[in-house]
């Protein structure tokens, strides 16, 4: 990675984000941008004196935190929604990961129309760091949840060129319910042997990937809708990051948080990497 984009509200959460994103780009040797948002529905005067205000605010905080020390850092203070100057930002500088912290809801603006996390994941074209956990080092437990389909090594692959799993023991999970379609007399039987094909299946898959972390990572499949088998792996293996895969591309698709990936975010506690799918 060569530039990794971090966004704050300049709360607690925000410094979470920042030193994760600190500690990521220095061990890729990437440059480091820090962003805050300055909401332009208000006069031109109050946008102005907001910026400098945190820009100032930014610079005493990046002072402030060991893990921004001897960084390259540039502080960017832009007004707009939220979500959008993320989201126009990492574009425009060709930003590798984008790096924001833990939902704060709002009860019904949420309801409607997402966090600014989800509204970020789902529509960006990169990979989207949540960070939930206050960081003290690289991650050392990862779990990628993925399916079986073409698009599955590419997105393994995606995560693994971020460097997050570099230091990581991997999990790859499978998850899927294997007893729908079987004749009834034959139900338990299927369900007992089709997770170790989608096992063998998935083993096959990361043998032929061209990235170290991939190739030595465990594989598991389960029987289980994926909702709750990943939220179940989650809790028994502790990971301290979650890979996973967000819905594809397209208009229709891009106006929704995939369900599976929704369903697991809105309940994790770890930190989240998510991919959007390739294409």
């Amino acid at each position: 990675m060569q530039r990794i984009l971090v966004a704050t509200d300049l709360s607690s959460r925000a410094d979470r984000a920042m030193r994760r994103a600190a500690i990521t780009a220095a061990a890729a040797g990437a440059d480091l941008l820090i962003l805050y948002a300055v909401a332009d529905d208000q006069p031109a005067a109050i946008i102005e004196a907001t910026r400098r205000e945190a820009a100032a605010l930014l610079a005493r905080a990046a002072e402030g935190l060991p893990e921004l020390r001897d960084l390259p850092t540039r502080i960017l203070v832009e007004a707009g929604d939220p979500f959008d100057v993320i989201l126009r930002l990492a574009e425009a500088e060709s930003c590798d990961l984008i790096v924001l912290g833990e939902h704060r809801r709002r009860l019904l603006r949420d309801m409607l129309i997402g966090t600014t996390v989800e509204r970020v994941i789902r529509l960006s074209r990169r990979p989207v760091l949540m960070v939930n956990a206050l960081p003290v080092e690289p991650y050392r437990r990862a779990l990628a949840a993925c399916d079986l389909g073409p698009a599955a090594g590419a997105m393994l692959m995606a995560a693994a060129a971020t460097g997050l799993l570099d230091a990581a023991t991997l999990t790859v999970l499978h998850a899927r319910e294997t007893t729908a379609g079987a004749p009834a007399d034959r139900r338990a039987e299927h369900a007992a042997a089709a997770p170790r094909a989608a096992r063998d299946e998935l083993a096959l898959m990361l043998g032929g990937l061209d990235h170290p972390c991939l190739r030595r990572a465990e594989p598991l499949a389960v029987a289980q809708p994926p909702v709750p088998a990943i939220l179940g792996a989650v809790e028994r293996m502790r990971p301290d990051l979650l890979v996973i895969g967000t819905r594809g591309a397209g208009s229709m698709e891009r106006a929704m948080l995939g369900s599976v990936a929704a369903g697991v975010l809105r309940q994790v506690g770890c930190d989240a990497l998510t991919l959007p799918a390739p294409g």
